[in-house]
């Protein structure tokens, strides 16, 4: 493979990566909520998400969740928002499983009912 070849493998790859990067790179204090916080400030922008991202629903309105950061879509772009009032206990990791959402905590699986109240479940079959 030539050296232009290499180089333009390597800029594709290393793309995705930038995009969610702030201004203090990745990891870096310059886009984090806090001294101990990371991630990207509400109002940040982003063309795409990662293909781990999750659409969640709350309140009627579509989030996208990645790593505990909520995105909503505007235009073609994804901006940073608020963690919405409604989430889930953000200590919790969602997860959707043959059709239904659990959350996670520590190993415990949990549903969640129309009132919005947690129920612990067993471990899903399969997982």
């Amino acid at each position: 493979m030539n050296k232009a070849a290499i180089i333009m493998l390597m800029s594709a790859l290393a793309l995705p990566f930038g995009a969610f990067a702030g201004p203090g790179g990745p990891g870096g204090h310059g886009g984090g909520h806090g001294p101990d916080m990371h991630g990207p400030m509400p109002g940040h922008r982003v063309s795409i998400l990662p293909d781990l991202a999750t659409a969640v629903m709350i309140g009627g309105l579509t989030y996208w969740l990645v790593n505990g950061t909520y995105y909503q879509k505007q235009g073609p772009e994804y901006v940073v928002v608020e963690r919405p009032a409604a989430a889930p206990d953000s200590t919790l990791q969602v997860l959707d499983f043959n059709g239904k959402r659990y959350y996670v905590k520590e190993g415990h699986y949990y549903s969640r009912d129309i009132d919005g109240n947690y129920t612990e479940v067993p471990r899903p079959a399969g997982l």
